[in-house]
């Protein structure tokens, strides 16, 4: 259990909603929760020592995203992938393909109650195969029944196999291009200034979302609420969306002051990058694809007799193909073949995001550097601030 110490309530409804959920109703819900406890500001901290060329960019409305799964704190373990949903959804599209095509050549081969039957039962595509079957090889010989029976199981068992490959690749690349940066809520405190603010020395770049903008609508779509755990082992349920493992954030201790926010981007590949990635994919495909385990999973039977009905059991053979796809020995193979897939994107790239509100320098941070920051902030009609103390309390004063 995540302790509640670590998070107020809002949060772990929302990451529980947001990690869980599809239903668009549902997750309307979550972002409404974000929406009532969006702060009215964001911040990020930079040494003191800040490129000068970073900074014009930043104070340009440019944002700095770093890969997801470059960050520390980064799992894609607690990432679960329903393929029993997946292939479900996929190979109805190709049921509905078949059930046309016996339409076209029987009119009457499905009668009405066949047809209901195939739309209730769990697996639509497979009840529709097996029901084929039945009515197909009535006549038939042993012989020639056995050779419908192998077809019959080897032609579904390749649709799903090709389809739970397929994705496991496809969510591969999905968390491979998931950038992201961190904000934090600028409160004029010593602990945060200590804990963000490399100790007093750096600077905070503010952003203003008090205002309803166009602009400020669009950017707030993209930032969540980050979720503190102490371990992976904390969250107690499956993990469905993968932009969740970017808001986890392993502490021991969090500070009352302690309320960060993550930007996330979903990269999308270029004409070029796209044409790269088709050439780059096709060993990978290859390999999987004639791997031994995974051969012998293709060559597997998995029709059974049921409830006095012939069954195709899927569940097996899911499970079977993710314990090779997750295996030490399949990934150590893959990794070499799927960083050439990964270097088609950078590890680093900056966006248009939106102009700061205003540029806060540390109170601490060097004299001699004062001048230069102030130069460049001010070309760009921002105001800069310079964070001063008085006994206990900070307050900032505008240069």
């Amino acid at each position: 259990m995540v302790d509640n110490k670590l998070n107020k309530k809002w949060k772990e409804d929302f990451f529980e909603i947001f990690a869980t959920k599809s239903d668009v109703k549902e997750l309307e819900n979550a972002d409404k929760i974000k929406i009532e406890h969006f702060p009215p500001v964001l911040g990020q901290y930079y040494p003191s020592n800040i490129d000068e060329d970073t900074l014009i960019k930043l104070c340009e409305g440019k944002l700095f995203l770093t890969k997801s799964k470059k960050q520390p704190d980064y799992d894609d373990s607690l990432i679960k992938i329903d393929y029993e949903k997946v292939i479900k959804t996929q190979l109805n599209t190709l049921m509905q393909q078949q059930i046309a095509k016996l339409q076209e050549e029987d009119p009457n081969f499905l009668k009405d109650d066949e047809k209901e039957i195939i739309k209730k039962s769990s697996f639509p595509f497979i009840k529709l195969m097996t029901l084929v079957y039945s009515k197909d090889t009535k006549d038939m010989s042993c012989n020639d029944q056995k050779q419908w029976k192998e077809y019959m199981n080897q032609f579904i068992t390749q649709q799903i196999v090709f389809s739970i490959v397929n994705t496991y690749y496809t969510m591969k690349l999905y968390q491979d291009n998931i950038y992201t940066t961190l904000f934090q809520t600028p409160y004029n405190k010593d602990y945060v200034w200590k804990e963000y603010g490399y100790n007093h020395e750096g600077i905070c770049v503010t952003y203003n979302f008090k205002e309803i903008r166009k602009i400020i609508i669009e950017q707030l779509q993209k930032i969540f609420p980050v979720y503190y755990i102490n371990s992976k082992s904390d969250i107690n349920y499956d993990v469905y969306n993968s932009v969740c493992v970017s808001l986890l954030k392993t502490k021991d201790k969090i500070n009352t002051y302690d309320n960060q926010w993550a930007y996330i981007m979903s990269y999308k590949y270029t004409e070029t990058e796209y044409t790269m990635l088709d050439n780059l994919l096709e060993p990978v495909y290859t390999y999987s694809m004639t791997h031994s385990k995974i051969n012998e999973i293709l060559n597997g039977n998995y029709l059974e007799i049921k409830d006095n009905q012939l069954n195709y059991n899927y569940k097996k053979l899911i499970e079977n193909l993710v314990d090779v796809l997750n295996s030490n020995e399949f990934q150590e193979e893959l990794n070499t073949k799927l960083q050439e897939v990964y270097d088609i994107t950078q590890n680093n790239i900056d966006i248009d995001f939106m102009k700061p509100e205003a540029v806060y320098l540390g109170r601490d941070f060097p004299e001699e550097k004062i001048k230069q920051i102030k130069e460049i902030v001010q070309k760009e009609d921002i105001m800069i601030f310079k964070i001063k103390q008085s006994e206990d309390k900070l307050f900032k004063a505008l240069i």
